[in-house]
């Protein structure tokens, strides 16, 4: 039991909802929703995780791991080898947000599952937990997540995107992670006060916008949320002081304040069924709608007009060279989506982002920002039931037909329910060429029975038994 003194400290002498929800939230206080979204977030999160583990910056971030982490109970994701509980964290957190497949959260800008899970999975391999302990981390972790990533980003919504300045995922991941490592640990109400303050006072500053304009591996920081959160819960439990959490501030608190009566997870998540940043995605709704009336053949298209909102606009039309700068641009995924009629790991990625016809599509795209989608867009910022993602394609043949898909509107939180079958669909699609084929229906249902395992961290070596070894061409870890 931690002993704290005097004035310093003055602010632990009140309650605190976020520490109360974080350390008092067992398994049967849990509505059956939240349950059957938290095992879907793994579900799809372990997707993403597969889908990008073969990417320079996993294998990268792999390497890494193994060298400073070498030992432990914990699964790296690219290789299948053992890692201490942060190492595995770390690079599979960069792992699940590698092709951009993984989930969105609400009011966080961003990524949530990417550094939740793979550090509820480190965890429950370094604990041994049971299915249901894991599944409440999860919960304990997303929940946080909502309202640390509200903290850091509630200003941003009524900036213009020119000038805006938010900070990117492992900024509130890193409370979140911090959070579920408290939870996981037994750590009393005061020692996860500071946790979270340790978490928030040492979290990346990740300042998004500028990776927008220059990509690169860094992307949304998620490594470093995951294993910012667990080094704060371990500094903490040690007896390093943090400051006052941003959660526990007379600013803030209201948030915190509906932790374990309003659950934000069944409401709050967006999940992903294109390989790019999810500006981009209204657009490819609308190609998709087109493409259901139309017959497209990427050879009768002579020009392509994308109206849309401001931050989608910003992504851009350059020639991506890497995989980070397919992914946020917009006239990559539209290219890809006019000429191979999907936009997945391959398209950003793979064999295809170096694809000369895709390319050229690129250059008949012109992108114009519309006043009405702007004003919807920053009305869903804070979440007005008019705002909405929005995008219009409008596509000229080379005969001269003009094709228009009409304004086509994304709508996040809530989004239309993905089923589990659906899911299910997407996982094997993602872990396609990562696992054995055979070993697919059976990890599935491992997922969807996870609740009722005495050992999850069975479950992460049964999947690591199953991987397909990252081909040599795609380089070693170093």
């Amino acid at each position: 039991m931690r002993t704290d003194g005097d004035a310093g400290t003055a602010w632990l002498s009140g309650g605190s909802p976020a520490a109360e929800f974080i350390t008092r939230l067992t398994w049967d206080r849990l509505p059956a929703e939240v349950i059957e979204r938290a095992v879907m977030c793994l579900t799809d999160t372990l997707a993403a995780m597969l889908a990008g583990r073969t990417a320079a910056s996993a294998r990268a971030a792999a390497g890494l791991a193994h060298a400073w982490w070498p030992s432990g109970p914990a699964t790296s994701i690219v290789t299948g080898d053992r890692l201490a509980a942060p190492g595995a964290a770390f690079a599979n957190a960069v792992a699940a947000n590698a092709v951009d497949i993984d989930d969105c959260g609400i009011y966080t800008w961003g990524h949530p599952g990417a550094q939740v899970i793979p550090t509820a999975l480190a965890l429950a391999e370094e604990r041994r937990l049971t299915g249901r302990e894991l599944i409440t981390a999860i919960v304990v972790g997303y929940e946080v997540a909502f309202r640390a990533g509200r903290c850091v980003n509630h200003e941003q919504s009524t900036v213009h995107s020119a000038e805006r300045t938010y900070r990117a995922c492992g900024s509130w991941g890193a409370v979140a992670c911090a959070a579920m490592a408290c939870h996981v640990h037994g750590l009393d109400e005061a020692t996860t006060r500071h946790a979270l303050g340790i978490a928030e006072y040492d979290s990346p500053d990740l300042p998004m916008m500028r990776a927008i304009d220059t990509p690169g591996m860094v992307k949304h920081g998620v490594g470093f949320g995951a294993l910012t959160g667990l080094l704060s819960a371990d500094l903490a439990r040690r007896g390093f002081t943090g400051i006052m959490p941003g959660l526990d501030s007379a600013e803030f608190r209201p948030f915190a304040e509906d932790l374990g009566h309003d659950y934000y997870l069944p409401h709050g998540i967006t999940w992903k069924r294109f390989s790019s940043c999810a500006w981009t995605h209204p657009a490819l709704l609308a190609i998709e709608k087109l493409r259901t009336r139309h017959p497209l053949p990427a050879a009768d298209i002579e020009r392509v007009v994308i109206e849309t909102y401001p931050d989608a606009a910003r992504l851009g039309t350059r020639l991506p060279r890497t995989t980070e700068e397919a992914q946020f641009n917009l006239a990559w995924p539209v290219a890809a989506m006019l000429v191979d009629g999907r936009v997945g790991p391959e398209q950003v990625a793979g064999s295809r982002l170096g694809s000369a016809e895709i390319a050229a599509m690129c250059g008949r795209i012109e992108v114009v920002v519309s006043e009405e989608m702007t004003r919807r867009y920053y009305l869903s910022e804070v979440n007005d039931p008019e705002g909405s993602d929005s995008a219009a394609v409008t596509v000229t043949l080379t005969d001269g037909t003009v094709l228009s898909s009409g304004r086509v509107d994304h709508v996040l939180y809530p989004e239309p329910g993905w089923t589990r079958e659906e899911m299910h669909d997407k996982f094997t699609w993602l872990a396609s060429g990562h696992l054995e084929p055979s070993s697919i229906p059976r990890l599935l249902d491992s997922l969807a029975n996870v609740a009722s395992a005495d050992d999850a961290s069975v479950l992460l070596r049964d999947l690591a038994s199953c991987l397909i070894p990252v081909p040599s061409e795609q380089g070693a870890l170093s």
